[in-house]
């Protein structure tokens, strides 16, 4: 009785009291602060906005355990970055790359594995554009990338004014490429610019910096001629210098100076390789802006060669010859000049170089070869060195036309015709170079030669020439001095003219013989040239009428040489008169005739 009593009433109890413990835990839970539900999915992105092929990272959160994908722009199997699986509620990561497209707004999706749509977030693509490389020398090819712009837009790059345009692809991506001209160096800025319309907007500048350069051969020998280029230097650049370093020293051999770049900062030099030892070396450049440690170097492989100074020279000139490359210590070196040996045992010093001087012998106008080779060296490239045509010695410096010169050269071309001009006159005469070049003649001052300080010039058939100055001096010869007729009267207009002939002349002597009716000699009535002898008689059909006359007479030799005119002599003509001749005529008829009586008279009475 006792147990089964107090279980009825401790049920009996239980069932009074738990309407009001019920009613007092839903208080307790209403007024109790209650923890908030997370969302059932989600999704973030590590950055709001980017370019075409930023690297993104998408984090999702979601509630139950499945298959989840992340979409870019549409729920479709196509457009899927990434898949998980959930074993349950939890935050999960996929990274994706943003797809090439046209610039805008693009969702990006979680979806359930059939594609149904958990979450959505923005994404904003931005237009972006790549140079590639951003530095490099004149020459430099260089490539701009664009992507994220409008479908077919129009786009261009700038460069100093200069533009290159384009058109973006249908999903916004172009590619542009650009050659650096020539140009100073410096930091430059590239424009692009894209077209929304009709008006052209700016878009970003992208840098690049110029950088300097040089080209030049990899190989070449001692005394050899080599083009050497440089761009990339400060425009206007001065004293740019050309420099042969051996590899592992820092001795720098200056091969050529003071170099000029023009206002585009390019420059080009002929230069001369350096007798230094053979080896490899390195070819840089510098100058007062430009660094050399900021102008790649070009590697040069130097063999054994000769340089030659001077490249041209007269006969007789010093010769220098510098070796190189040759062996350290190398011995029996021969020096051969157009085959024919000036020297034959020169040794080389511990760096393979030697030097030998000699004076450049008797040789034609033109080309020579100078070449070199020892007991190890074979013989290295010839050398060419010019022969050049010299006037050696002419005397006497100054004459007249007709007067003798004579006259040595050297360095003139081998059996050839040779010209004598005096001011642009030529002398006359057969004149011959030797077969050395030599040349050995004596020429008379060319007739017409202006009197005065004048070039003379000496030619040859081949080519050669050369010149000096030489004075033209005037030549006045002797005045002849008339003989007969002089104050005479004459019956006759036949006259014969007599005068002094002159004599010691080294060139033939002519005269000139003028007759006026007036003392002036600027006048005269009768002229004869060209006369050979010292006198003239008139023919009958140049006989004088009857009057007063006077004459005067010069000589002129070959080369117009003149006298003065000699003094005028008078002379009149007085011819008999007609009747004079008729009463003379038979006076000696009637004499005739009593000589003839008398003789036959004579003869009847014998």
């Amino acid at each position: 009785m006792g147990k089964t009593y107090l279980l009825r009433e401790l049920r009996a109890s239980i069932k009074r009291v738990w309407p009001g413990i019920a009613a007092g835990f839903l208080l307790l839970i209403l007024i109790l602060p209650q923890p908030a539900l997370a969302d059932p999915a989600a999704i973030s992105l590590s950055q709001a906005s980017g370019y075409c092929g930023d690297s993104i990272e998408a984090r999702a959160t979601v509630d139950l355990a499945g298959t989840y994908r992340i979409c870019w722009n549409s729920r479709t199997p196509a457009n899927v970055k990434g898949t998980f699986t959930a074993t349950g509620a939890g935050n999960h990561t996929v990274e994706f790359a943003v797809p090439e497209t046209v610039k805008g707004t693009y969702g990006v999706f979680l979806t359930r594995e059939d594609y149904s749509e958990l979450a959505r977030i923005d994404f904003v693509v931005i237009s972006f554009v790549k140079i590639d490389p951003e530095e490099g020398p004149v020459g430099t090819k260089v490539s701009f990338t664009g992507n994220g712009f409008a479908a077919s837009q129009d786009i261009q790059v700038s460069f100093l004014g200069t533009a290159t345009a384009g058109k973006a692809n249908t999903v916004g991506s172009w590619t542009l490429n650009y050659t650096i001209p020539a140009t100073p160096a410096s930091g430059y800025t590239f424009g692009v610019q894209f077209k929304e319309g009709t008006v052209w907007y700016d878009l970003v500048g992208k840098y690049f910096e110029v950088t300097p350069k040089i080209t030049a051969p990899g190989s070449g020998t001692v005394g050899q001629t080599i083009q050497v280029q440089g761009t990339g230097f400060a425009g206007e650049e001065k004293n740019i210098k050309v420099i042969f370093r051996r590899q592992g020293t820092t001795v720098d051999v200056v091969a050529k100076d003071n170099i000029p770049a023009d206002s585009k900062g390019s420059w080009q030099a002929t230069v001369v390789v350096p007798a230094v030892q053979g080896g490899s070396y390195a070819v840089d450049a510098s100058g007062p802006v430009t660094r050399a440690g900021d102008v790649p170097d070009v590697s040069f492989t130097l063999g054994a060669g000769i340089l030659v100074e001077p490249g041209s020279a007269y006969v007789g000139d010093t010769i220098t010859v510098e070796g190189g490359g040759f062996t350290t210590g190398e011995t029996g070196i021969r020096v051969t000049f157009d085959g024919q040996a000036e020297a034959t045992s020169i040794t080389a010093d511990r760096d393979g170089t030697w030097e030998y001087s000699f004076d450049l012998p008797a040789s034609a106008y033109g080309s020579h070869t100078i070449s070199a080779s020892g007991d190890i060296t074979a013989s290295v490239a010839p050398v060419t060195i010019s022969t050049r045509a010299k006037i050696e010695v002419f005397s006497p410096h100054e004459g007249a036309p007709g007067d003798s010169v004579s006259l040595t050269g050297s360095g003139f071309s081998s059996n050839q015709g040779l010209t004598v001009t005096v001011g642009g006159v030529a002398a006359s005469g057969n004149m011959r170079t030797l077969s050395n070049g030599n040349v050995v003649i004596n020429f008379q001052v060319p007739k017409g030669s202006i009197k005065g300080r004048q070039t003379l010039v000496v030619t040859d058939g081949g080519g050669a020439t050369d010149s000096a100055d030489f004075t033209v001096t005037e030549k006045i010869l002797a005045t002849p001095q008339p003989i007969s007729p002089k104050g005479s009267r004459l019956r006759s207009g036949q006259i014969t003219f007599r005068w002094g002939a002159i004599t010691g002349s080294s060139n033939n002597v002519t005269y000139i013989l003028q007759i006026s009716d007036s003392p002036d000699v600027a006048t005269y009535v009768w002229s004869k040239s060209g006369l050979q002898t010292s006198s003239y008689t008139l023919p009958e059909e140049e006989a004088l009428l009857k009057g007063s006359y006077y004459w005067w007479v010069k000589a002129v030799d070959d080369y117009g040489n003149e006298s003065p005119w000699s003094d005028s002599s008078s002379f009149s003509v007085s011819p008999i008169p007609t009747w004079v001749w008729v009463v003379i005529g038979v006076v000696i008829l009637l004499v005739l005739m009593v000589v003839a009586y008398r003789e036959t008279k004579f003869k009847v009475t014998e």
